[in-house]
C-alpha cells in the first residue's frame, strides 16, 4: 500500500514558493538535473520509509508544473519525470530493500539517473510483442538478448528498467524486469537519438548481448514483469504531462504580453476578436487541462487511481496540449517560425505529447474497454 498524501500545509507552500524562485534561475547546462534533484523534487511522491517526503502525488505534479513554468525547459522536467514514474515508481512498489537502498535513493537524491526500457524497434505500444529475452543458466544468472529503442535518459543512466521475455505463451506471465546497471558487460548504449520536440531529454537506443545479469537483480518475481509494466504506465501516463501545464502557462502569458504590445492597423493585436478568441481558447485548454490532471493525482494520493483514469488524463492533457499550440502561429504571424518565441518548438513538444507512454489511439482502446465496449 501507498502513502496517504500528507495536507500540502505551510512548509509545502513555503518550500513551493522557493523552489519556483530557484527554477527561474535554473541554468539549462549538465548540471541542471543534479542541481533539480537537490531541491527536493525528485522525492516529493515516495512516502518517507525509503527517504521520500512524503508530500504526495498533487504536490509533485506542482512542483513539476511550477519547474516548467517559471525556466521555461520543457525536456528536462519531462526526463525527470519520466524517471519519477517509469523507474522509482515501480522501485517503491516491487523493489526489495537492498534494490532500494542501491538504486532508489540515489535516484531521488540526484546522485543517479534511471531509464525504463520496454520500446523496441518493431513492437512500438505493443510492448506485449517484445522479443528481448532472458534466459536463466545453471549457476544462477540471467543473460539477456535483444534491443531497445527510445529509451528516456538512455545516453545518462546509471541503471536501466529492462523488460524482457523470460517464457514462451502468455505475454502477461512471460515477461520479466530486470534491474541492469550501466557498467553491466553486454550492455551496449547507442548514440543519442535525434528528434525535433523535448529538448534536453536525450533518447538512445540500448543493444544486450549476453547481459549477465544476477538473479538479485530481477525487479518483482519471475514472470512478474507485466505487473511491472502496468504499475509503471499508470502513474506515467497520469503524471508525465504534468510540467506541459507549466509550458502552457508560460507560453499563454508571452502570448498575452506579445499581442498587447505590438500594433496593427493603429491598435494592439488584443483588440482584435479573432486574436481575443483564440487567448481565450488557449485559456480553457490550459484551464481543461489542469483540472483533469490534478484530479488524477488526488485520486492517487487517495490510492483509487485506475488505468481507465491514467489513458484519459493523458489523452485529455496531450489533446489540450496540442489544441492550444495550434493557436500559436496565428497569434504571431511569421515570427512564429523565430527560434525566441518558441511556438514552433512547443508545437513539437505538443506532437511528441501524442505517442510517448502509449499513442492517443492506445489511450482510447483502454479508455473504451474500460467501458465495456
Amino acid at each position: 500500500m501507498r502513502h496517504q498524501q500528507i495536507p500540502q500545509d505551510e512548509s509545502f507552500t513555503e518550500w513551493l514558493a522557493g523552489f519556483r524562485s530557484w527554477a527561474g534561475k535554473c541554468p539549462d547546462d549538465e548540471d541542471a538535473w543534479r542541481r533539480a534533484a537537490s531541491q527536493g523534487l525528485l522525492s516529493l511522491a515516495a512516502p518517507e520509509a525509503p527517504g521520500g517526503a512524503n508530500a504526495g502525488y498533487e504536490s509533485a505534479c506542482l512542483a513539476l508544473e511550477a519547474f516548467a513554468d517559471e525556466s521555461g525547459l520543457s525536456g528536462l522536467p519531462f526526463a525527470m519525470a519520466a524517471q519519477m514514474w517509469a523507474c522509482q515508481e515501480p522501485l517503491l512498489e516491487f523493489g526489495t530493500k537492498d534494490q532500494q537502498d542501491r538504486y532508489l535513493n540515489p535516484l531521488m537524491a540526484g546522485g543517479a539517473v534511471g531509464a525504463f526500457a520496454a520500446t523496441e524497434y518493431d513492437s512500438g505500444s505493443d510492448l506485449l510483442s517484445l522479443r528481448t529475452h532472458a534466459d536463466r543458466h545453471s549457476d544462477g544468472r540471467w543473460r539477456l538478448n535483444g534491443a531497445k529503442t527510445f529509451v528516456t535518459n538512455g545516453p545518462a543512466a546509471d541503471v536501466f528498467l529492462i523488460l524482457a521475455r523470460t517464457a514462451d505463451g502468455s505475454a502477461i506471465s512471460g515477461l520479466t524486469a530486470f534491474l541492469v546497471p550501466r557498467d553491466t558487460p553486454g550492455l551496449h548504449i547507442g548514440n543519442v537519438i535525434d528528434k525535433a520536440g523535448l529538448a534536453g531529454a536525450q533518447l538512445a537506443s540500448l543493444h544486450l548481448d549476453n547481459c549477465v545479469v544476477a538473479d538479485t537483480e530481477l525487479l518483482g518475481s519471475t514472470g512478474g514483469g507485466f505487473a511491472v509494466l502496468m504499475h509503471a504506465m499508470r502513474y506515467e501516463r497520469a503524471f508525465i504531462l504534468a510540467p506541459t501545464l507549466g509550458l502552457m502557462a508560460r507560453a499563454l502569458r508571452e502570448a498575452i504580453e506579445h499581442v498587447q504590445s505590438r500594433n496593427q492597423f493603429g491598435q494592439p493585436l488584443a483588440a482584435y476578436d479573432t486574436i481575443r478568441q483564440r487567448l481565450v481558447r488557449m485559456h480553457l485548454s490550459l484551464t481543461s487541462a489542469r483540472e483533469v490532471l490534478y484530479a488524477t493525482a488526488r485520486q492517487a494520493d487517495g490510492s483509487s487511481l485506475n488505468h481507465g483514469r491514467s489513458s484519459l488524463t493523458k489523452l485529455h492533457v496531450s489533446t489540450e496540449f496540442n489544441r492550444f499550440c495550434q493557436e500559436l502561429p496565428d497569434l504571431y504571424g511569421g515570427y512564429a517560425l523565430l527560434p525566441e518565441t518558441g511556438a514552433i518548438a512547443l508545437l513539437a513538444d505538443a506532437v511528441a505529447s501524442r505517442y510517448y507512454s502509449g499513442t492517443s489511439d492506445m489511450q482510447m482502446k483502454i479508455i473504451a474497454e474500460g467501458l465495456g465496449l
